[in-house]
């Protein structure tokens, strides 16, 4: 048995024989204890409100058993936790992951000052209260002297220890969070071991930063003179804050007959059948930054008395959360239930996905660019976007590469990538990436509407794509039908070619260092796969008039 398994057994046995350990507890006890403690406000509405230390992941303090060598200080971290929570009360939650079907479960043992976490993740994750023999997985919360000092230190700077054990069967994993009360260190973990659970351990398929929608609508297939009533479902993947949630939760259409539905708006498994399961049976865990009447649905929720909000802005008493206010952090949160949200599917699972869409945030990129398998891998192996306060509040705004675009796995990357690649090939999935941010030369924002239009098209098969690759060696739209086309190409928004010249050398540049260095720690991509999408500067002069795909 693992130090950090062993730990968490100590922790939890001791505490239930000396009368301080509360467990199967309902939604609503757990507001009522959280309520009761210092810091955690009710809002006019009735949710529960509440501020966390530090107020985001913290991914400079993160470490993994596979991708690092784990020893003495994982053991006195194990130690300093029990030392720390001998004499505290704790909240022990047990819950299932997704569905309950693949038979997973978590729990999470909290100390009762920060009940609040217990709460959120209890409506993130929402089933009848349980108590468990023997979970899957096992996340610990606990706090030191150094956590008060923390507060006035950069986010690098902080006294923060995560760390977690994955192991080579099922129960093995145990994920210890030292100086952090943030709720998304709880769901992130359940993430990172399912990631392993799924690729490592059952190998059953993948585990993607990527959420996933159901559309019925009227489609003219090939060969047919009259639309049929089709079932479309769609991954999309990307960073935080790239618009998952924007673009899964948003209905296409009002024709009769027509309806969507969003199956998971984060994180989902694929397996090797092509088919798609979600993880988060209560709820989903949005930001709240601008957050407005452009998204009806989810404002509605995160204003409704059962969600959880984690880091945003309140009003003077009577408090009501001021979404608009960002001066705390841009990192405000809201659990919020998919009771409330008319367009959450019923059900956490699709039997195969048609398409998966790559969100990114990139000047150079057009709205909407279809990709080969091949491509597609390889812009998963990139993961290029554009860093958000929800990653590394410090290095928002910036340009990275986040292979996957999923900071919390662990393993042979490249193993991954040729996983996902079989999985693509062998179930046809069409795979296209949209940029979510600005576009060209002045760096115009991509609206949602026009972001949702060209998706429209597209799934509608309304949207051709051009047979020559553009300048990022992507196939750009030459013809559609609700978009605007005219906004939906970079390079036709980049009217100073000496510019966009500096900018492609540029961005050449830092994805050939990247591709260096991943090749270097990982082995040589397969060249088909490797030469999909080029990675040296090379000139372009677009061709309009071309065969429609």
């Amino acid at each position: 048995m693992n130090v950090f398994k062993a730990a968490a057994q100590q922790l939890y046995e001791t505490a239930r024989q000396e009368g301080r350990l509360i467990e199967g507890c309902s939604l609503d006890e757990l507001k009522e204890i959280a309520l009761r403690q210092e810091g955690v406000i009710q809002t006019q509405t009735g949710s529960v409100a509440a501020d966390s230390e530090p107020m985001s992941r913290s991914a400079p303090h993160t470490r993994n058993s596979v991708d690092h060598s784990f020893g003495e200080e994982e053991a006195q971290l194990a130690a300093e936790m029990l030392a720390l929570l001998k004499k505290e009360t704790i909240i022990s939650l047990d819950i299932f992951i997704g569905d309950g079907q693949d038979g997973v479960s978590a729990r999470f043992l909290v100390p009762e000052q920060y009940a609040q976490i217990a709460y959120g993740l209890k409506l993130l994750f929402n089933h009848p209260p349980v108590v468990l023999d023997n979970p899957t997985y096992t996340i610990i919360y606990f706090t030191d002297d150094a956590f008060e000092r923390n507060r006035s230190k950069k986010l690098i700077n902080k006294d923060i220890s995560v760390r977690l054990i994955l192991g080579e069967k099922r129960g093995d994993q145990v994920k210890i969070c030292r100086n952090t009360i943030y709720l998304g260190e709880g769901k992130k973990g359940i993430f990172q071991f399912e990631d392993w659970r799924i690729k490592a351990i059952d190998k059953t398929g993948l585990f993607l930063h990527a959420g996933a929608r159901r559309d019925f609508l009227w489609v003219y297939n090939q060969g047919t003179s009259r639309p049929e009533m089709t079932e479309i479902v769609t991954a999309a993947a990307g960073l935080t804050a790239t618009g998952k949630t924007t673009t899964l939760c948003r209905k296409l259409t009002k024709i009769p007959q027509e309806r969507s539905e969003m199956i998971g708006d984060d994180g989902g498994a694929i397996g090797f059948d092509g088919n798609y399961a979600a993880f988060e049976m209560g709820g989903l865990y949005v930001k709240t930054e601008g957050l407005d009447a452009s998204q009806p649905e989810i404002l509605r929720a995160a204003e409704s008395r059962d969600a959880f909000l984690e880091n945003v802005a309140m009003t003077r008493y009577p408090y009501m959360p001021n979404f608009a206010d960002v001066s705390k952090t841009g990192n405000g949160r809201a659990v919020v239930s998919r009771d409330n949200l008319e367009i959450a599917s019923k059900s956490l699972r699709a039997d195969r996905l048609n398409y998966i869409i790559i969100l990114t945030r990139n000047p150079l990129v057009n709205v909407l660019s279809r990709l080969t398998p091949e491509q597609a891998t390889m812009q998963f192996i990139y993961g290029e976007s554009i860093e958000s306060s929800g990653g590394n509040p410090e290095e928002a705004g910036r340009f990275k590469r986040e292979f996957f675009l999923d900071p919390f796995m662990a393993g042979d990357r490249l193993e991954h990538a040729m996983i996902f690649y079989d999985i693509v090939k062998r179930n046809r999935i069409s795979c296209y990436l949209a940029n979510t941010g600005t576009i060209g030369l002045r760096e115009e924002k991509v609206t949602l509407r026009q972001s949702l239009a060209a998706y429209n098209d597209l799934v509608r098969n309304q949207l051709r794509f051009s047979l020559e690759a553009d300048h990022l060696g992507y196939h750009y739209p030459i013809k559609c039908d609700r978009a605007n086309l005219d906004l939906m190409t970079a390079y036709r928004l980049f009217d100073d070619p000496i510019l966009l010249k500096k900018r492609l050398q540029d961005f050449y540049r830092g994805r050939q260092e990247y591709l260096e260095e991943f090749e270097g720690r990982y082995g040589r991509i397969p060249e088909p796969i490797r030469e999909a999408l080029p990675y040296q500067y090379k000139e372009f002069s677009p061709r309009e008039a071309l065969d429609i795909e």
